[in-house]
């Protein structure tokens, strides 16, 4: 049993409401682990399932589901995953999701600040610095920098045609977010249609993985990067509610958790963004899927 469907990004882009409109579906399978990111091998220190058997295990329950998922949204940014997927089944289908690139890069900064992933608090300061990070401007627990390259995260051609270069482009659909989320009906019996799939009637589709921020701050840092003094005392506490299942941490972080972004980006910052990736934006239109009836 090997995932015939990869949702490969970008994260931000509605990768999460798509793995939960189409879990749905009576002939899809998605395992409850969305992002495994088994592929993702230029990023050896993002969190991600390394063992090929431990992998195949998250398919163990598909039964006789036509469609077998995954959805690892850093995929797409990866410079390796789609040469990896590729080899791994070449017969797969992918989709592919994009959006504004100003509204993508805001929520990605934030969603990474939420993470603990980004120390710096001003975007503007943070996209000055692509590609230049080093120890003294990421946090101390992370252990990729260049996934805080945020120049190059946006920069979706090249990313997609990775894909097209590996894949027949039969089998590979671009989503613009604006193309669906008006219409996510709409959308879903195109992406039905591209699986080879029937209609089951589904007319629920909430919106998922809304942006959040920490009611206190401090909460946060003290899990994720707690000073050495205590670090003892945190790191036994996740041993223990781990050991135990008695879900302390995952309580914590739901109370800890409020709707809302930490950081906005301004009018002449998107004029800017919106300048940088022009050609790209250019190169990427005749990729994107547009069905008639979206």
């Amino acid at each position: 049993m090997k995932p015939n469907l990869f949702i490969v990004g970008a994260p931000k882009c509605g990768t999460t409401a798509w793995y939960e409109y189409l879990r749905g579906h009576p002939d899809v399978f998605f395992p409850a682990m969305k992002e495994p990111h088994h592929f993702l091998g230029d990023f050896p220190g993002y969190p991600q399932i390394l063992s090929r058997e431990e992998y195949l295990a998250l398919f163990e329950g598909s039964g006789q589901a036509a469609v077998i998922g995954e959805a690892s949204p850093h995929y797409l940014y990866s410079d390796t995953a789609a040469e990896q997927i590729f080899a791994f089944n070449p017969d797969a289908r992918v989709l592919i999701f994009v959006r504004d690139r100003a509204d993508y890069l805001q929520s990605l900064f934030n969603q990474y600040l939420y993470n603990g992933m980004e120390c710096l608090r001003d975007f503007r300061g943070a996209w000055a610095l692509s590609g230049k990070r080093h120890s003294g401007n990421i946090p101390s627990h992370f252990t990729e920098p260049a996934m805080l390259d945020y120049r190059k995260a946006a920069t979706f051609s090249p990313q997609v045609e990775r894909y097209f270069g590996l894949f027949p482009a039969e089998r590979i659909r671009v989503f613009h977010m604006r193309d669906w989320v008006d219409n996510p009906r709409a959308a879903y019996l195109a992406i039905l249609i591209f699986l080879g799939l029937e209609d089951d009637g589904r007319t629920n589709f909430s919106r998922v993985n809304e942006a959040h921020r920490h009611r206190f701050e401090l909460i946060m840092k003290l899990v994720q990067d707690p000073p050495r003094p205590v670090s003892w005392i945190v790191q036994a506490a996740r041993r223990l509610t781990s050991r135990d299942g008695l879900g302390l941490g995952k309580l914590l972080y739901r109370l800890n958790r409020k709707r809302g972004r930490v950081v906005e980006i301004d009018a002449a910052m998107r004029a800017e963004i919106e300048e940088h990736y022009a050609e790209d934006a250019k190169l990427l239109r005749p990729r994107l899927w547009r069905p008639a009836e979206l």
